[in-house]
């Protein structure tokens, strides 16, 4: 007899259901304490589903933020809609590695000097690094971005200062994907060509694309120690949302490593979702295969559900 409810909610093209029916017939086997229901966004609930839950504790996993009645029983594991500049604070007060950002105020004056030559500039709210862009230091001011095109990804946003780490003469990201602490997968991703050389006492000034997904791109799979290392650590000591994507630069030279965002929003099931489908076939990529992302993901919810819930 089931002990636990777990209640795992999809949305259309941010994650396949099958993946949800495979973790549902894998804790079959696992773990027949929990009885396990699947809910697409897409559809409304069985009659009388919710109360029928009620009966039992309950987890409730959605790798995306979907709208609940609080009154709903069952604990909650689910993504939220949280700024870059959070994020950063969250893993500076944890002592992770993030490089030096500010919010872009009228009264703000970087120091070229200090801070060096180029600052990348970013919107506080982003989506796949629109708007992200590479100034000289002493050009970068604040700017009402309420006036700027409806179709500017900056619009009406807070833009960010962050201290400008070099990757290479190609620009260069990491992702990592996890799941209530465990490694999904883990990415490169490459630019085809270099970047422009740019002179740092040069007098004009630059806006360049610098994100790693803004430009033409390889991507790979890696099982570098280090950056699997940092990815664990970042999602052993940040909890407060279950999925993360976090995208991880290594600087040329020093090696050191450092944390650019976690994508809290959880926009980042590419297991399965449009986008990430997407990448696997044009690469020939294996998210599902390279650490057994279904059964990693099947064996945390199990020991979440005997955990938390509710």
């Amino acid at each position: 007899m089931p002990a636990y409810n777990l209640i795992i909610i999809q949305v259309p093209k941010r994650q396949q259901i099958s993946d949800f029916l495979t973790i549902r017939n894998m804790m079959y086997g696992r773990a027949t304490d929990i009885d396990v229901h699947v809910l697409s966004v897409a559809e409304p609930p069985p009659s009388g589903f919710w109360q029928k839950m009620a009966e039992r504790p309950s987890l409730i996993f959605s790798p995306i933020p979907v709208p609940l009645d609080p009154r709903l029983r069952g604990a909650r594991l689910m993504a939220a809609n949280i700024p870059k500049s959070e994020e950063l604070r969250r893993l500076r007060i944890a002592g992770l590695p993030v490089p030096e950002t500010l919010p872009i105020t009228p009264d703000l004056r970087l120091d070229a000097g200090k801070w060096g030559p180029f600052t990348v500039i970013k919107p506080d709210v982003g989506y796949r690094g629109r708007g992200v862009a590479l100034r000289r230091t002493r050009f970068v001011r604040w700017t009402d971005t309420s006036r700027l095109p409806e179709d500017d990804p900056r619009r009406g946003r807070l833009m960010l200062a962050q201290r400008y780490i070099h990757t290479g003469s190609r620009t260069c990201c990491y992702r990592v994907m996890t799941v209530l602490g465990r490694i999904i997968y883990a990415m490169r991703s490459l630019a085809d060509v270099d970047s422009p050389r740019l002179d740092p006492d040069g007098e004009d000034d630059v806006e360049l694309e610098v994100a790693a997904n803004g430009v033409a791109r390889r991507l790979d799979l890696i099982e570098d120690a280090d950056i699997l290392a940092l990815a664990r650590d970042i999602a052993a000591k940040l909890t407060y949302v279950p999925v993360f994507g976090i995208d991880i630069i290594r600087e040329e030279g020093s090696g050191r490593l450092y944390v650019l965002e976690l994508n809290s929003s959880g926009r980042t099931w590419h297991l399965s979702s449009d986008h990430g489908l997407g990448h696997q076939r044009d690469f020939g990529l294996d998210y599902y295969g390279q650490f057994d992302a279904l059964g990693q993901i099947t064996d945390a919810l199990i020991e979440a559900t005997r955990k938390l819930a509710i």
